[in-house]
Order: C-alpha cells, then sequence, then structure tokens
C-alpha cells in the first residue's frame, strides 16, 4: 500500500478518534450528573456499539450519544441539562446541545414496537459496564441484536455499511440465543424484518455463520408476510430512500393498531408537538395542526413517488435539488 494512502488512512483515523473522545468524555460529565441525581439510562445505538464491539475509538464515527431513559425522569433531565448550560434541539423527541457544541443527547423513553410490559423487561434485563470513569447500563446482547436490526430495516429503512459491521461484530462478540431472538421478533411483530436483516447479513461477505434453522424459522409463511418480505427486499437496501420508515413503521404495526398510528400521526400530543415543532407551536395549535398536515401530503407524496420507482425499476427516483 503505498505511504500516502497509509497517510491518509491515520489522518482519518485521528480525526474520527478525536471527535468521538470528545464526545464521550463531555457525555461522562453528563453521566455522572445523572447517577448523582439517580436518573437511569441505557446507552443505545453507537455510542454503546463503538466502547464495547470496536474496542478502537476512531473505527466508527459518532454523531451523538442516544439514550433510553425513564418517562418520569425527563422532566428532571431538562432542569438539570439546561442548567449545564445545554440548548433544547427541535426535533420529534427530547434533544439537547451542549454549550459547546460538542455532545448531542437525543432521549427516547420507549422504543416503538415494545408495550410497558415489554419495555419493562427489557430494562430488567439491562446491564451494567464501565464506560471511562463511569458506569453505563447497556441493552442485553439479543434486545441490543434485535433493536440494531428494527431500527435500521424499519425506522431508517437503510442499511448503512456500519449496519453489517456491526452485525458482524456483535453476533462474533456476544453469541446470541437464537432461539429466543426468534420468538421475540414473532412476539413483537419484527419477524420480516429480522429476516430481511439477517439474510442482508448472510449474503454480505461478512465471516459469519448464520444458523440455517434460524433463516429456516423466519421464512415468510403466510401471503401477507410474503408481501411484506417484497417490500423490504425491495425497498430496504444500502440506497436510502427519504422518509421510508415512516411507511415502514405503520405496515409493521400489529393487526388492529394502524389506524390509531395514523391518527398519532395525523393528531400528535401537544408534548411532540412541543418536540419537533417548538413551544411556540403549542400555542397555535390550528396553525401548527394545518401546517403539519400540509407537510405529510408533500412528504407522502415524494414518498410515493420513491417507492413505486423502487419497487418498478428497482431503483431511487431522482429528487429536485
Amino acid at each position: 500500500m503505498p505511504s500516502s494512502t497509509l497517510d491518509d488512512l491515520v489522518d482519518a483515523y485521528t480525526a474520527v478518534s478525536l471527535v468521538n473522545k470528545r464526545l464521550l468524555d463531555e457525555y461522562q460529565i453528563i453521566g455522572h450528573a445523572f447517577q448523582r441525581t439517580g436518573i437511569d439510562c441505557i446507552l443505545l445505538k453507537g455510542a454503546d456499539l463503538l466502547s464495547r464491539l470496536y474496542g478502537m475509538r476512531g473505527t466508527r464515527p459518532l454523531s451523538d450519544v442516544d439514550l433510553l431513559v425513564h418517562e418520569q425522569d425527563l422532566p428532571t433531565i431538562h432542569r438539570l441539562l439546561i442548567e449545564a448550560g445545554f440548548t433544547q434541539q427541535i426535533d420529534g423527541n427530547p434533544a439537547y446541545l451542549s454549550p459547546q457544541s460538542t455532545l448531542s443527547l437525543d432521549l427516547i423513553s420507549g422504543l416503538w414496537y415494545l408495550d410497558e410490559e415489554g419495555l419493562a423487561a427489557l430494562w430488567g434485563r439491562a446491564r451494567t459496564r464501565t464506560l471511562g470513569q463511569i458506569t453505563v447500563k447497556q441493552l442485553a446482547s439479543d434486545d441490543l441484536l434485535l433493536y440494531s436490526i428494527a431500527y435500521s430495516v424499519v425506522h431508517r429503512g437503510h442499511l448503512a455499511p456500519s449496519f453489517f459491521t456491526d452485525l458482524r461484530l456483535l453476533v462474533e462478540k456476544e453469541p446470541p440465543h437464537w432461539p429466543t431472538l426468534v420468538e421475540e421478533s414473532i412476539r413483537h411483530h419484527l419477524k420480516i424484518p429480522l429476516y430481511h436483516g439477517l439474510r442482508q447479513l448472510a449474503l454480505s461477505k461478512a465471516t459469519i455463520a448464520i444458523p440455517s434453522t434460524v433463516i429456516q424459522q423466519l421464512v415468510p409463511a403466510t401471503t401477507a408476510e410474503q408481501a411484506l418480505e417484497f417490500l423490504f427486499r425491495r425497498l430496504v437496501t444500502t440506497q436510502p430512500l427519504p422518509e421510508l420508515g415512516h411507511f415502514l413503521l405503520w405496515i409493521t404495526q400489529p393487526p388492529g393498531h394502524r389506524l390509531a398510528w395514523l391518527h398519532r400521526t395525523f393528531f400528535p400530543s401537544a408534548l411532540f408537538l412541543a418536540y419537533r415543532y417548538g413551544s411556540e407551536s403549542v400555542k397555535r395549535p390550528r396553525q401548527t395542526a394545518i401546517t403539519r398536515w400540509c407537510q405529510l401530503a408533500r412528504a407522502g407524496t415524494r414518498l410515493i413517488v420513491h417507492i413505486m420507482t423502487r419497487l418498478i425499476f428497482g431503483q431511487t427516483a431522482r429528487t429536485d435539488p
């Protein structure tokens, strides 16, 4: 390999490592504050995977820190972060940016595929480990694998390069209990997303062996499952489709829940509107609702065009800049 290429690789690694270090160091300060206040949280996604699986800080870039928290702790967390100089960001859930703009915290109080009982069980299975100078909670291995696949396949609707590396390392370093994983995916209506994610991993050049019995248990067995698998196979690829996750979240809702999901989408709570559009939106609920419906209509129209283009031609429709 030419020395110039090695130098470029070293420079890229160093740049990523420095950014990740600043982000994680600043999170440790907030983590200490959370622990002193008795706030419980579970580290999610990249910030968990990097320190848990990769071993080298510059091998996976981070953009933020995602935390699963208890809903009743959100007011305390808000007060603590504001007092620390964080500013609340406009997002679909609580999000905050540090005074130095180096740490972005993204908070969720639930996972869309779990009810209260399932969420409580997930918290009960969480494990603790050290991260620098603090102790953090992490998802159990089976929960992490199911969440990682569900998030990429359904919530994002896109298989990024990190998806394959994350899953390969997770299966190699923390082998799942496959029967439990299959059972949980069926219970939470994630059978086909899990099938698609594992099948794409198996078809990639990942050097891991997924038991054939697992794939066989997840193979679509009904007409509805076969139709769903077809959609995932054609739509959820390494080429992202804008807004696809919203459609996939809807079609993977449990039977009898899709109308309720649509109602929450078109008539969200005042709390969601405040997170998504700012506190001023609550003072003008009718104007906010009309604006939101127009935005949803435009996004839905674009998404339909993208989906039909991908299904018919196997490619993404071009979007004007």
